[in-house]
């Protein structure tokens, strides 16, 4: 018998996209898209003081089994001189 494979296919995904306010802290929003085209859109969105912090990407597998993907971007940090 023959196995049937699908290709993998992405189902939804979402940026966290990281800003930090000297007064409130660090605060993280997410941001939703469905295809590639909008994720990169919204990359090229962010500007300071929003940053990416993490992609997150839903989908199948090519056996058809639910998988997430997590893309994790490290930030640098720059000490205020006040």
């Amino acid at each position: 018998m023959k196995e049937i494979c699908m290709a993998p296919k992405v189902h939804k995904g979402v940026v966290i996209f990281r800003r930090w306010d000297r007064h409130t802290g660090l605060d993280e929003t997410a941001t939703p898209f469905t295809t590639l085209d909008d994720l990169f859109a919204l990359c090229l969105q962010a500007n300071d003081p929003l940053f990416v912090d993490r992609v997150s990407i839903e989908g199948e597998d090519d056996a058809g089994k639910q998988r997430t993907l997590t893309l994790v971007f490290q930030s640098v940090t720059i000490s205020d001189p006040d």
